[in-house]
């Protein structure tokens, strides 16, 4: 087999039995090998036909050697083509064909085909190394029925979340009207008659007005939930030591009511949107904040490492609270999931979700665990190329 993948037959260079040693060396290797190894001379005739050539054919040497090749091609044109171009003195690479076997049954094959060329240089014949490949265009064909299938669920999914967004988005906004109607009725009964009626009537009129705070918090934080991850990313640099310091600024009151304090240093640039980020970070923050231990001021560190392989950044936001147990760190990222009162811990439980939206928009995931001091760490992920999806 010559550089250029020509089979080169060589003369009487070299005489006597070191000659035939060297024949007979060849003739094993090539019939040992599983692969078929067939060839034939320029008018089709088989002149050499090894075991792997049994195997995947069903006819034996002494039944081929001699016969037509043409009794194994099954698309003859374009086997008769290849062949052609093989005699002109082209090797031919990984071609897919279809080829006969004995019993009448088919068998997709992969096969590089070259010419035999004698001393001088001439061609003589054509070689032909072939492997079966039907397993592995079944399994193609498998995985083509698969991404195909996946991809029409993957459709109906956009449409269904399409739909749900936009079945939020209206519900929302159309009881926000009912409501304030509603809150205005009972925010006038509580100034007029708040301590003029019996005591229960004043408690009923405080759990009214509390009921219409609380839903007009939950609607507000619904149409946030549907509004985050519908916009466009504007995607540009976003120096994460900047969110922070404006998330603690817009956290001013709670951040000082809980004597918290909120450390960050090399913190990088990211890719993103600017104002989805620190939406992100200020949810964080706050978070860290509320679920703080009682009567002990709240300490916050935020850090930020490259992933393995460089492939982003991994941001984690640690705080020394009370913590949150395992079995409950995926429900938290859950619309209205809450595992306080709001007696104990005032909020509608949907700002996580909003931040996990954000984040998969971005291209990232979030998550949380339990760090040395006892409280949670909250992590999530940015791509170093972020892109709208």
């Amino acid at each position: 087999m010559g550089h250029d993948g020509q089979v080169t037959t060589t003369g009487p260079r070299t005489t006597g039995p070191i000659l035939e040693d060297h024949r007979a060396l060849l003739a094993a290797i090539v019939d040992a090998t599983e692969q078929a190894v067939v060839s034939v001379d320029l008018d089709g005739v088989v002149t050499s036909w090894n075991r792997g050539a049994e195997d995947l054919y069903g006819w034996t040497a002494a039944e081929m050697v001699g016969r037509p090749y043409e009794v194994v091609l099954a698309d003859g044109a374009a086997s008769v083509s290849v062949i052609e171009e093989v005699v002109a003195g082209e090797s031919v690479a990984g071609v897919e064909a279809r080829r006969i076997r004995r019993d009448g049954s088919t068998v997709m094959v992969g096969e590089t085909t070259a010419p035999v060329r004698d001393a001088g240089g001439a061609v003589i014949g054509v070689a032909m190394i072939a492997r079966d490949i039907t397993d592995r265009l079944g399994t193609e064909a498998l995985l083509e029925h698969y991404r195909r299938e996946l991809d029409i669920r993957n459709r109906h999914l956009e449409r269904s979340n399409t739909d749900l967004e936009q079945f939020a988005y209206v519900a929302s906004h159309d009881l926000s009207e009912p409501l304030r109607a509603v809150a205005g009725m009972v925010g006038l009964l509580a100034r007029r008659y708040q301590g003029r009626l019996d005591a229960d009537a004043d408690e009923f009129i405080d759990f009214a007005v509390d009921g219409c705070e609380r839903m007009r918090t939950m609607i507000s934080d619904l149409l946030a939930y549907s509004r985050a991850g519908r916009a466009e990313l504007a995607v540009g640099d976003v120096a994460l030591a900047d969110l922070v310091d404006q998330a603690v600024v817009a956290l001013g009151a709670q951040v000082e009511e809980a004597g918290a304090v909120v450390d960050h240093a090399g913190l990088p640039t990211v890719r993103g949107d600017r104002t989805q980020l620190i939406r992100v970070v200020q949810n964080l923050l706050s978070n860290a904040v509320k679920f703080r231990r009682p009567g002990q001021p709240v300490r916050v560190e935020v850090s930020a490492r490259r992933q393995d392989g460089d492939d982003g950044w991994r941001i984690e936001v640690a705080d020394d609270g009370i913590g949150i147990e395992e079995q409950y760190r995926e429900r938290i990222f859950r619309m209205f999931q809450r595992l306080h009162t709001s007696d104990q811990h005032p909020g509608s439980g949907i700002g996580l979700s909003i931040t996990e939206r954000i984040v998969a928009q971005h291209g990232g995931s979030i998550g949380v665990g339990t760090n040395d001091w006892g409280g949670s760490t909250f992590w999530f992920t940015l791509p170093d190329r972020s892109e709208a999806r």
